[in-house]
């Protein structure tokens, strides 16, 4: 076989089955559904790749994603209520768990030590979970 034939013959393939197309679509709900999510799939990303080209993505990180190593722009400063500082100040701020461990306000619990009024004592032995011994009821 030749590449011409061979495409020639992909070719007929794939026009049967653009005719079967509109068949499917009105006949098929599984088909029309799946074509509608691959529709606005590729309209997703058609208008990404155009937010991309003309520059307009949000490219803030988010709090995880952030550095503590790298300072913060004018306009994460501005975000944080912190703008009139942002002129005066190149150092980045702390990070929350780095200048001093939280208080602590609530009591550890244990067995045995009452917590607002309550005793808490530990669970009572049961079976569950163990396999029953030959001759015992369920």
């Amino acid at each position: 076989m030749t590449d011409e034939t061979l495409f020639s013959s992909v070719r007929a393939t794939l026009l049967r089955w653009l005719k079967l197309v509109p068949a499917l679509f009105r006949r098929d709900p599984l088909f029309r559904y799946a074509t509608i999510a691959a529709v606005l799939a590729l309209i997703f990303l058609a208008v990404s790749i155009g937010q991309d080209v003309a520059g307009q993505r949000d490219d803030r990180p988010t709090d995880a994603g952030k550095n503590a190593s790298t300072p913060p722009t004018g306009r994460d400063n501005f975000e944080q209520g912190n703008a009139s500082s942002a002129a005066q100040t190149t150092e980045p701020p702390h990070p929350p768990g780095t200048l001093e461990p939280a208080p602590e306000e609530t009591p550890a619990v244990a067995p045995g030590r009452p917590l607002q009024g309550i005793k808490v004592a530990p669970a009572p032995h049961d079976n569950f979970g163990t396999v029953p011994m030959e001759g015992s009821s369920p």
